[in-house]
């Protein structure tokens, strides 16, 4: 078992995600989830339409280039990331937890080397790291293969939108469990079918999940930040 890994996927990582739903609140603002059956259901097609394709395929291809030690294909992916994931809000998330996510890398004795080494010293200061990419580099060097890697990231991120689910519909911590239980064989699908697509294929296909991410930044009150 990798615990480097577990330790990344932690929902209680102080990474900043407690506070996004990913566009969960747009939808609960339509009624389009309200239960823990729409949860369910919401969850798994974002997770097959928009975040697989694009940021899993993302984190696939940082784990391969961190594993070659090629930062400047490291920075390319970074690059492609910045441009294809349009909300505003999502994106300013996702490189606030990458960031805030090689901050701890800096931290930790088996990471902290390799990290100089592929993005140079912290002091250069923060260069907008998306999420995906950091935790691509990191799962290279945590020691996990490249599958491993991938369902770790499909599998926080699930747990990230049931964390918001759980709070926000609400759903109980028993029911937002069993969820995630009926997702485990989805996310290993879709890690297997993700694992090996080339990074020019990254993209997210459903513009009606950026339509809500976009309607959440302007609903009356809002308990997220995304």
């Amino acid at each position: 078992m990798n615990l480097r890994l577990l330790q990344m996927s932690d929902s209680a990582l102080p990474i900043s995600g407690y506070t996004h739903s990913w566009g969960l609140e747009g939808a609960l603002a339509r009624r389009l989830v309200h239960d823990p059956e729409s949860l369910e259901r919401w969850i798994a097609l974002w997770l097959r339409s928009s975040l697989g394709p694009l940021e899993g395929v993302l984190v696939a291809s940082a784990h391969r280039a961190a594993l070659a030690g090629d930062a400047a294909e490291l920075a390319a992916l970074n690059e492609l990331a910045d441009a294809s994931i349009v909300p505003p809000s999502i994106r300013t998330a996702g490189r606030e937890m990458g960031e805030q996510l090689l901050g701890l890398g800096r931290t930790w004795t088996w990471s902290a080397p390799g990290l100089a080494t592929l993005l140079g010293p912290a002091s250069d200061g923060p260069r907008g790291w998306h999420h995906p990419i950091a935790f691509g580099i990191l799962g290279a060097l945590a020691g996990g293969e490249g599958a491993e890697v991938l369902t770790a990231y499909l599998h926080q991120a699930a747990l990230g939108m049931i964390g918001a689910g759980v709070r926000a519909i609400p759903v109980g911590h028993t029911h937002g469990q069993q969820i995630l239980a009926y997702l485990h064989d989805g996310l290993r699908a879709l890690a297997a079918d993700l694992i090996d697509r080339d990074p020019r294929t990254a993209g997210g296909g459903c513009p009606f999940y950026e339509i809500l991410c976009d309607e959440q930044t302007r609903l009356y009150a809002r308990m997220f930040r995304s």
